[in-house]
């Protein structure tokens, strides 16, 4: 079984106004989403995107227990979203970025990691950090037609244009990986108001000197408002440990408390039960022969 340790910290930065990320850290279910759109419609879409996902978390028998119901679940916030900016004229094109873990089965160490537009999902694990999801957008693809390097990316001058998000449509494509969590691993979930400040190796740095979960959140969002803090930071830290439930076998396996083994006063009785009915056998037989 796999148990977590987490820390979660956000910012509104050092230039912005206001904070249109919002965040869920719940037992089991971890996401970031970074809201985009002006007159606080960003901040509506990210707080419906976590908010649906929540309470489907929450409600689903077993969870969100497979990459299917998580992709489901997604598209649901998704549509949620699409309508509210239809309801209201104001909103019109707001949407959300959305990032994060979904452990979907703590017994067996499986959990899911999904993602829409450029918020990011890392995964410190024997000490190297791999970034597991994908940005959708303009400069990632520019990266990937190797047009410019990742160092570029994070300055580029179009590093804001986000090729996928969550209410933009009525149909959202969602990224997920389904992976096996292991002993001692770390996921990282965060806004791009980290990636687009600090690099890879900077966010190491602080991974190898935080002493835990909360320290580490703390610190990477203090990375980020010392590196520029242009725009609202959250992180999400989540430590995974995994521990080993004994297994009791049920009493007509042998397992369970002593009841369950024949005392030795049970035996002694049993045995001269048999002695007494034997000697009545043979008296019954030699009486018979007698006569």
């Amino acid at each position: 079984m796999i148990l977590p340790r987490v820390g979660v910290c956000t910012d509104v930065g050092r230039i912005r106004d206001g904070n249109e990320d919002s965040f869920v850290a719940i037992d089991g279910l971890y996401l970031v989403a970074d809201g985009m759109g002006g007159h606080s419609a960003g901040e509506v879409a990210s707080a419906i995107a976590v908010g649906i996902l929540a309470d489907l978390f929450t409600s689903a028998d077993g969870g969100l227990s497979d990459e299917h119901r998580v992709t489901d679940a997604v598209a649901t916030a998704n549509l949620a979203i699409f309508m509210e900016a239809i309801d209201d004229p104001g909103k019109t094109g707001m949407g959300t970025t959305l990032t994060g873990l979904v452990v979907a089965d703590a017994l067996s160490h499986r959990a899911v990691v999904i993602n829409v537009g450029d918020s990011r999902t890392y995964l410190w694990r024997h000490g190297e950090l791999r970034q597991i999801t994908k940005d959708h957008s303009h400069v990632q693809s520019l990266v990937d037609r190797g047009a410019i390097t990742r160092a570029e990316a994070r300055v580029h001058f179009q590093r804001n244009i986000v090729l996928r998000a969550m209410g933009i449509e009525s149909h959202v494509d969602v990224d997920t990986f389904p992976l096996d969590v292991e002993d001692g691993d770390r996921f990282i979930v965060c806004s791009d108001g980290l990636v687009d400040e600090a690099s890879d190796d900077e966010i190491e740095v602080e991974i190898r000197e935080a002493t835990d979960a909360q320290d580490l959140a703390d610190r990477l969002v203090n990375l980020a408002n010392r590196n520029g803090g242009r725009d609202n930071i959250t992180v999400i830290v989540v430590d995974f440990e995994t521990v080993v439930e004994p297994v009791v076998a049920p009493p007509e396996l042998g397992g369970g408390n002593e009841m369950s083994r024949p005392s030795r006063w049970f035996a002694v009785g049993a045995w001269g039960m048999f002695a007494l009915s034997a000697a009545i056998a043979i008296t019954v037989v030699v009486s018979a022969l007698v006569s």
